[in-house]
Order: structure tokens, then C-alpha cells, then sequence
């Protein structure tokens, strides 16, 4: 009887071992999932500067993307208006972002984080000039076709 023992606890180590290194396997893939997001967490590739600037870049790029669209572009009190398909779009500043709104009614987040904004009507088209929170000041200028078909 102490043979037969001993022989299951010989098999029980080769199980004990398997088992050790399919919980260090396990262990090691929950690792690596929770430290790559804590990596990107701190990784200065995305600090808020950054996620600022890309912002700014989408906003435009957006902004661009409607102007070519609208039929009118005008500017009062701050605020610029675009007339879209027989639809007045407009961006303003509205707290610490602009918001962008459709015939007076509704609140589009269009860019946050700001302290300032500035729409400027220039020739064949407009300037948008920003200061966001960090102080870093941006501006463009984004021109519209309409004056080209006329």
C-alpha cells in the first residue's frame, strides 16, 4: 500500500508542475493586458497637449468640411453662420468650448477646453482664431468657393 502511495504522489508532482506553469502562462497574459494600458496611460505620445492639437485638427478639418457645403458664410457678435441646405449652422463659444447648433436648437460639442475664440470674416471666406487652455494660441484661415462660382 505505501508503494502504491508513493506512485500517486510521483504523478501528482508532474500534475502539480503542468498546472504551475499553466497559472504562470495565465498570469503573464493578464499582465501584459493590464500594463499596456497603463503604458499608454503614461506615455507622453498622447499627454493632453497632444489630444488638444488633435482635436483642433478634427474641428477644422470639420469646420472646412461645412463651409464647402454652405450656400453663405457670415459672422455677428462672434458667432459664425453658415447657411447649409437651407439649415443655419452656427458656432459659438459656449462656456470653455464652441458648440455648434442647427437652426438655434440643440448643443454639438464641437471643441472644448478653450478660453477664447475668434471668427474674423476676411475675403473669399473667414479666420478662426483660438486660444485653448494651456494658453497656446491657434488660428487658420478657411476659405470658401462660393465667391468663385458667382
Amino acid at each position: 500500500m505505501n508503494k502504491l502511495i508513493l506512485h500517486n504522489n510521483n504523478n501528482n508532482k508532474g500534475y502539480v508542475l503542468a498546472e504551475m506553469l499553466l497559472s504562470f502562462f495565465i498570469f503573464t497574459i493578464i499582465l501584459t493586458l493590464l500594463l499596456t494600458p497603463l503604458r499608454l496611460m503614461l506615455d507622453k505620445q498622447f499627454s493632453e497637449k497632444e489630444l488638444q492639437e488633435m482635436e483642433w485638427e478634427v474641428f477644422i478639418l470639420e469646420l472646412k468640411k461645412e463651409t464647402k457645403m454652405s450656400q453663405g458664410i457670415s459672422v455677428s457678435n462672434n458667432k459664425l453662420v453658415l447657411y447649409v441646405d437651407g439649415r443655419v449652422v452656427t458656432y459659438e463659444k459656449y462656456g470653455s468650448s464652441v458648440r455648434r447648433r442647427v437652426d438655434s436648437t440643440g448643443h454639438e460639442v464641437a471643441l472644448q477646453a478653450i478660453n477664447k475664440v475668434e471668427f474674423i470674416m476676411q475675403k473669399n471666406g473667414f479666420r478662426v482664431k483660438v486660444v485653448d487652455r494651456f494658453g497656446m494660441a491657434k488660428e487658420t484661415s478657411i476659405r470658401s468657393y462660393l465667391t468663385f462660382l458667382e
